[in-house]
């Protein structure tokens, strides 16, 4: 079964489906549904085929459980101040930044990116010099730690998500700087960008 639980833990990391999968390899579906199930393993130069695809060995693939502390790369897409802050535009991204993949929380590869912290807006819970995981999505819930928008501010926060019926209100952790809230979000143009699922922090 471990050809099957890392099939199943790569296709979720990088949201490959069983159709997008099988157009890649030339398989059918009811081929990749049976590696996933258990009930059979793919010929060599399809494991290969799927190793490279996947960017992880043979041996990780078909021999052992994978590392859940395996780096994969992500882009850095941008520098978080005490203020707002501008993601840098796709062809400034800096791909040699990599995280370990428990930290995207099942979340697709393709759709994370990451945020470095400065400034103090967070702290104590985000420190100068941590990296944020943030999936990008346009919902949250209460008590994300969420990427946005502000045309007012002209820039990008993070902050502390919290809606209370029509009305949303992003929190800083610093005492220091005042909450922002909006009592018509979508009029008031607050677009999310992301939630934060995973940090790592900063060697010291």
């Amino acid at each position: 079964m471990v050809f099957a639980d890392n099939l199943q833990v790569l296709m979720e990391e990088t949201g490959e489906t069983t159709y997008s999968l099988g157009k890649k390899l030339g398989v059918s579906d009811e081929s990749i549904s049976n590696w996933k199930k258990g009930k059979s393993v793919p010929k060599i130069d399809i494991a290969l085929k799927i190793a490279e695809l996947f960017d992880v060995s043979l041996d990780e693939l078909i021999g052992k459980n994978l590392n859940t502390e395996r780096q994969i790369y992500l882009p850095l897409v941008g520098i978080i101040a005490a203020g707002p802050f501008d993601i840098l535009n796709e062809d400034q991204w800096d791909y040699s930044r990599s995280v370990q993949a428990r930290l995207l929380a099942g979340r697709p590869q393709k759709e994370c990116v990451l945020l470095e912290v400065s400034g103090d807006s967070m702290s104590p819970y985000l420190l100068e010099g941590d990296v944020l995981v943030v999936h990008k999505q346009s919902h949250a819930v209460n008590g994300n730690i969420i990427v946005a928008y502000d045309p007012v501010l002209n820039g990008y926060t993070v902050k502390r998500y919290q809606q209370n019926g029509d009305s949303v209100t992003l929190t800083p952790y610093n005492n220091k700087y005042e909450p922002i809230r909006y009592n018509n979000p979508s009029e008031q143009q607050l677009n999310l960008f992301g939630v934060c699922v995973g940090l790592e922090r900063k060697l010291v």
